[in-house]
């Protein structure tokens, strides 16, 4: 570690945050107007994340399906960045798989939940892979202590993985091909879209505050006044 703020870094915080906020706000601005077959309102306790997205149903379902994109992509950015700006072996893996998942994520937006194979197939690929990234990278804030990344980021990764596993085996329980299709019979409270939700809202905040306290590092790094990224001790001499 040289202490200094690379654009790199700065790139892959800014890509973080611009990524949790663009999903959080198109959720809620589709979910707010959001009717469903029956004319009920959209719940998170017994509607899938997908079906805000649904072209057929949702009325905003292109700015969400936008949103899944865009975060998709600077998911990607982000886990990319934080492998660059790490050391050891452990930040590759999780860089890679990151890079997988965000891809994944994306595409759940370019097959919105019309298109239900091609859907769970880009769905599966981000939640299969999404816990994975965020386990491996926390794992590592722990193992490599880093003053950017404080430990305790690790105790919202772990619940993070958690809420993904729990999803995960609810699906394996509740589905037999794994397909997130909307039910006949929509219960009030149903585990599975709890559980999925949990899972959206657990990365996105673990996103959010990693981007965060990388950007507060970054920006105390740098020298008084100064609004252009330090450079390398080796170029600056």
């Amino acid at each position: 570690m040289t202490g200094r703020w690379r654009g790199v870094d700065r790139l892959s915080a800014c890509a973080g945050i611009l990524g949790a906020s663009v999903i959080g706000i198109g959720s809620v601005v589709t979910a707010v107007v959001y009717r469903g077959a029956d004319g009920e309102p959209y719940s998170p306790l017994n509607h899938f994340v997908s079906e805000l997205g649904e072209l057929a149903q949702s009325e905003r379902a292109a700015i969400f399906n936008a949103s899944l994109i865009v975060g998709g992509v600077c998911f990607a950015m982000f886990m990319a960045g934080l492998a660059a700006s790490r050391p050891g072996r452990l930040r590759l893996a999780a860089g890679a798989v990151g890079i997988i998942a965000g891809i994944g994520g994306s595409f759940v937006g370019v097959f919105p939940m019309d298109q239900l194979t091609r859907h769970s197939v880009a769905a599966m690929t981000f939640f299969n892979l999404g816990w994975i990234a965020v386990g491996l990278a926390s794992i590592d804030f722990v193992v490599r202590p880093d003053a950017r990344f404080p430990r305790w980021l690790a105790i919202v990764g772990v619940a993070t993985v958690a809420a993904f596993i729990g999803f995960l085996r609810e699906l394996a329980a509740n589905t037999e091909s794994g397909r997130l299709a909307s039910p006949e019979a929509r219960p009030q409270v149903w585990a599975l879209t709890t559980l999925e939700w949990l899972t959206i809202a657990g990365i996105v905040g673990w996103v959010l505050l990693v981007s965060l306290s990388w950007l507060r590092a970054g920006e105390a790094a740098l020298p008084a006044g100064s609004t252009a990224p330090a450079r390398a001790g080796s170029e600056a001499g």
